[in-house]
């Protein structure tokens, strides 16, 4: 199994110089522990999680090092932990070496890769951009399908997610949407979130032409919220 068998298609994502606050509140909004960092044209730069921001001036929780401690920090480190404390924007507090898949990674590099760094989620990158993320809510939800079905051969409804997954990255409004995909005997669960009805539309009839689908079941909200 690889990466894109178990991806959430697309990814909610954040600007360098978008807010903290902003990315605080989406995280909490959509029940996220970490947010891609991206330029205009949709280059991945960072990530920003939960762990970037425990220790912030507002919390009352900033590094409060003893003064003798500080004496054996350089200025570079004690300016780089004042920076992700105090600052107001993504680009001051995210992690800037960032560990992304590609479609291809087999799972099993995933999970070495999410145990040896620490992380809770990874991006899903082809050619720069990312296309899906990978969380451990992912690698529980296939574990889940792959125990639930001995009696129907497992490539079936892998097959049909594959064919719901290319067909959709291969259309031009397919980007920006965060969709979860699970297929049992044959039966599709959509869930996430879109921009508007039509994308919403047009996801669930790729899901219900998807060869060997038998029902869809379309759980996908339509967001309201706006971005600052």
């Amino acid at each position: 199994m690889k990466a894109n068998d178990i991806m959430t298609i697309g990814a909610i994502t954040v600007r360098p110089d978008s807010t903290v606050a902003h990315a605080a509140r989406l995280m909490v909004e959509r029940g996220i522990s970490g947010l891609p960092v991206v330029t205009a044209h949709g280059k991945l730069v960072g990530m920003i999680t939960e762990h970037d921001l425990l220790r912030r001036k507002e919390l009352g929780t900033a590094d409060h090092r003893s003064h003798w401690l500080g004496l054996w920090l350089d200025a570079d480190t004690l300016a780089h932990h004042y920076a992700r404390e105090h600052g107001c924007r993504v680009e001051d507090v995210m992690t800037r070496d960032v560990v992304s898949v590609g479609p291809d990674t087999p799972v099993n590099e995933i999970v070495d890769t999410m145990e040896t760094k620490g992380i809770k989620r990874v991006p899903v990158v082809r050619d720069e951009q990312v296309i899906g993320m990978v969380s451990r809510a992912n690698l529980l939800s296939a574990l889940a399908r792959l125990m639930g079905e001995p009696s129907q051969p497992v490539v079936s409804d892998l097959a049909i997610r594959k064919s719901i997954v290319d067909e959709l990255t291969g259309r031009g409004w397919a980007p920006g949407v965060m969709i979860d995909i699970l297929v049992r005997d044959g039966v599709i669960m959509l869930n996430g979130t879109v921009k508007t009805e039509h994308i919403r539309d047009a996801i669930r009839v790729v899901a219900e032409n998807a060869p060997g689908a038998v029902r869809v079941w379309d759980n996908i909200r339509v967001a309201t919220d706006s971005c600052e």
